[in-house]
């Protein structure tokens, strides 16, 4: 309640909550009173924490990104930042409170129109995931991405080169250079696992190696151990590389200008391709390449290749292989046996 202070002649309105208290000098006490009203409605009602100055697009985008940057591989990353900084472009430095259906629909469109119909469902699936982390991280009251649809997406058969084109680019590079590429044949690796590889990821005392992947349930750092045999090719390259390493740096390839770790080779394999003058192709093929050799040509079991894929479901080792059945072949020539009555038609009698 207002009191009337007469040292300054004026009416105090007091308002306590808890251990706070506000206090607010008013000429008439009705004023003091409506302020105190006001007051209890202000501390009383729900707000958004910092919704004006905290949740503009480019400071929550940030905030994403750096837990982003902690959680996935650089390439996922990358693909994310490169979405935060189109959308930033495009839409302002809004809030995301005021991020609409309709501004996300138009930006999916214009991927799909400019890019591929792909583009729009990366950048869909992104974008899902980021207003998701928003709703959970930063309380926004709406994911303006959760009813937009997907595309259905026509994906290219991925071309993988005949064993004669392996072994041309093989030969057509030396050093170093083979020496990579030979480790990704005979491991089956992810580009970045084989450019993060350190030498304590390799023991040629006990005769192990070992790949880091992040592929696995709520991107968790997991590491798994293979066997590296002494009298394997792969140990002797590895040894090649370890007799010519560069002793500054912990990395088993390095740049040979800068000395640091290799990030990326965007050209490498393009124009190694076009030296051993075979068709292009890149690092994924070579993951792709032995497995196939090792089912179709030596028969080792989908369980046994799943291990050395590294995949947590036989169903994404299969997806990888695209084998066609031979119990299909089987069944199908059913249909060429000659007591087949192909061409008697089937008689119905009436009841």
């Amino acid at each position: 309640m207002p009191y009337f202070v007469k040292k300054k002649k004026r009416w105090r309105g007091v308002v306590k909550r808890n251990t706070e208290r506000f206090t607010h000098l008013f000429q008439t006490k009705t004023e003091a009173k409506n302020w105190e009203v006001e007051k209890w409605k202000e501390l009383e009602s729900p707000k958004l924490e910092k919704t004006e100055t905290d949740m503009d697009l480019l400071t929550v985008s940030n905030e994403y990104l750096d837990f982003c940057k902690r959680r996935f591989s650089s390439s996922t990353y990358g693909e994310k930042k490169k979405l935060c900084a189109n959308i930033l472009k495009k839409w302002g430095n809004l809030n995301v409170n005021d991020i609409t259906p309709t501004m996300v629909l138009k930006h999916l469109e214009n991927r799909a129109h400019k890019v591929s119909d792909n583009a729009w469902n990366r950048d869909r699936k992104n974008l899902l995931a980021m207003f998701n982390w928003f709703r959970k991280i930063k309380g926004i009251n709406h994911n303006p991405v959760v009813n937009i649809d997907r595309l259905p997406e026509e994906r290219k058969i991925e071309y993988i080169p005949p064993a004669e084109d392996i072994d041309k680019v093989m030969m057509a590079c030396s050093g170093q250079d083979r020496v990579m590429l030979q480790c990704y044949y005979f491991t089956f690796a992810r580009r970045g696992e084989i450019f993060n590889w350190t030498w304590e990821d390799i023991n040629f005392e006990k005769q192990w190696y070992r790949l880091w992947t992040r592929k696995r349930l709520h991107s968790d750092k997991q590491v798994d151990y293979f066997p590296l045999p002494e009298d394997s090719e792969l140990h002797r390259a590895l040894k090649w590389q370890w007799d010519h390493r560069n002793e500054k740096s912990p990395y088993v390839f390095t740049d040979s200008e800068s000395g640091e770790k290799i990030t990326h080779r965007n050209r490498f394999m393009k124009g190694l391709c076009k030296r051993a003058g075979v068709k292009p192709f890149g690092f994924k093929i070579f993951r792709k390449f032995g497995p196939s050799v090792l089912n179709d040509i030596h028969r080792v079991s989908i369980k046994k290749l799943q291990r050395l894929l590294r995949h947590q479901s036989q169903t994404t080792t299969e997806i990888y292989l695209k084998k066609i059945d031979d119990d299909l072949a089987v069944g199908l020539r059913l249909l060429e046996k000659k007591d087949t009555p192909r061409d008697t038609p089937r008689v119905v009698e009436n009841s």
